[in-house]
This record gives structure tokens, C-alpha cells and sequence, in this order.
């Protein structure tokens, strides 16, 4: 399992757009794609830091992901963000939720 953390800053005055845009618009297209596994995203209002993480089986879904829909949604809410998005991917080492175990993720 691979997990795919994105961090950006949302401009505070475009809070209720991006979260509509997001959560409507591109969460469930998200969820819809090959591999998906979780999603667990977080939202600071008062200064627009946002990170969401997702969970996929394989790297190349991941892979997948990245090189097709993430682009489509980077470039939809970029004029929501005051920072644009900073993307790390890694390997999954613990999930209690998931099952899986220290340094056996596969």
C-alpha cells in the first residue's frame, strides 16, 4: 500500500468554494479510480493550510493517478490556492485501520 500526501494553502476568502469543488466535484472521482484505497483530508479555515492524504494499493495506481485526474484537479483549484501543491509519495509502514503491520506493507 502507498500513501500520497498533498499539501497546499487555499486562499481563506475561497474556503467554501474549494471545499464544494473538492468534496462534490472531484472526491468522488477520486474514489473511482483504480487501486483508491482512503482518503483522509485536513482543513485549517483560519489560514488555509490543507493536506489531504490517500491511501492506493500499488504504486502504479498511484502512478496512474498522478500523471492523469490529480493533474485535471491541480489545475481546476489552483486559482483557490495562494500556495500551490507539494506532493510526497511513500511507501505504507503502520495501519491499525488498514491491517497493515510494521514494516510489512506490501
Amino acid at each position: 500500500m502507498y500513501s500520497r500526501t498533498v499539501t497546499c494553502k487555499i486562499d481563506t476568502s475561497m474556503i467554501s468554494e474549494f471545499r464544494t469543488a473538492l468534496n462534490h466535484e472531484f472526491l468522488p472521482r477520486i474514489q473511482a479510480q483504480p487501486g483508491f484505497v482512503d482518503n483522509i483530508e485536513s482543513l485549517d479555515p483560519k489560514t488555509g493550510e490543507f493536506s489531504c492524504t490517500t491511501l492506493w494499493k500499488s504504486e502504479s495506481d498511484v502512478k496512474n493517478y498522478d500523471s492523469g485526474l490529480f493533474q485535471e484537479i491541480a489545475a481546476n483549484l489552483a486559482p483557490l490556492m495562494t500556495e500551490g501543491p507539494s506532493v510526497k509519495t511513500l511507501r505504507v509502514e503502520n495501519s491499525s485501520a488498514h491491517r497493515v503491520a510494521a514494516g510489512k506493507a506490501a
